[in-house]
């Protein structure tokens, strides 16, 4: 009985070997499907606008991207002027620079923790700008309804992306959050 568990294991590792030399491996066979793609001429204009519409999971746009001084007025009526990185939300934003901005969610619109309010003017242009037939999102407007201090110029701070308009612009944070999450969960970014 001992001798066949003894069999039966070398044969499998024998067997496992030989399999995996003949199967070439994930890695090998990515390198050769990127050999065969076409490379992209493309003129130095098209990878500057390409290079910041590329937005990093949960990171936003690397450091090298160009920024615009923004300004958020603070539940506590302070006032606090960053650096914003264009492309990046204005949730990213605020966590990278150290605004107490919540986003329970975590960026995904699924709760109002990053409720901003804007000017009109930047309201306006959003809406013509980044919102499909010049109005919000249904998952927007949805979580929009739970925010505290819900004023006509609200918007989630996951779903604005910084463009360099905005330059100087001035972002309210709201008094208080309404976290249905987890009453004081505050997500670390990663």
């Amino acid at each position: 009985m001992m001798l066949n568990r003894l069999i039966s294991s070398s044969s499998r590792k024998a067997a496992t070997s030989l399999a995996s030399k003949s199967r070439p491996s994930p890695l090998h066979t990515m390198a050769a499907h990127q050999k065969q793609r076409p490379q992209r001429n493309e003129n130095p204009q098209h990878q500057h606008q390409h290079q910041l519409q590329q937005t990093r999971h949960h990171g936003g746009p690397g450091p090298s991207t160009p920024t615009i001084p923004l300004s958020f007025l603070n539940p506590d009526s302070t006032t606090t002027t960053i650096s914003a990185r264009l492309g990046e939300t204005l949730l990213q934003t605020a966590h990278r620079t150290g605004i107490e901005m919540e986003g329970a969610c975590e960026g995904v619109c699924a709760c109002s923790t990053c409720h901003v309010i804007l000017t009109q003017e930047m309201y306006d242009r959003l809406l013509e700008e980044q919102c499909e037939e010049g109005c919000l999102g249904e998952n927007e407007e949805d979580m929009l309804d739970m925010a505290f201090g819900l004023t006509h110029t609200s918007r989630l701070g996951c779903q604005v992306k910084v463009e360099e308009w905005m330059e100087g612009a001035r972002i309210e944070l709201p008094k208080a959050t309404r976290n249905f999450y987890v009453d004081g969960h505050k997500p670390k970014p990663h």
